[in-house]
C-alpha cells in the first residue's frame, strides 16, 4: 500500500491492484470528477505529482495533449508514497 495526499487527506492505494488509483480515491471518499467514468478521454480526473513517482503513462494518456507533469488519476498508479493536487 501507498500513501497519496490529496487536499491534505491521506489515502491508502494499493499500487498492485486491478483499480487505478482515482477509483481507489473515489471509495474512500476523495472528490474526482471523472466525466468518462475512468475511460481516461475526458481529462477531468488530471493531477499533477507534488511529490512521488508514478506508473509509466498509458496508452491513453501519451495520446492527451496534457502539460508536463499532468497525468490522469483514471490511468496510472502510484510506485511510492506522494502528494498531488487537481488540475480542475
Amino acid at each position: 500500500m501507498k500513501t497519496i495526499i490529496l487536499d491534505g487527506k491521506e489515502y491508502q492505494i494499493n499500487e498492485s491492484g486491478d483499480e487505478p488509483m482515482m477509483q481507489q480515491l473515489v471509495a474512500q471518499g476523495a472528490e474526482i470528477i471523472a466525466a468518462c467514468n475512468g475511460a481516461g478521454i475526458c481529462q477531468t480526473c488530471a493531477f499533477k505529482p507534488i511529490e512521488g513517482e508514478f506508473t509509466e503513462k498509458s496508452d491513453t494518456e501519451k495520446m492527451m495533449d496534457l502539460p508536463e507533469p499532468e497525468r490522469l488519476s483514471c490511468q496510472c498508479l502510484p510506485k511510492t508514497d506522494g502528494e498531488i493536487q487537481m488540475s480542475y
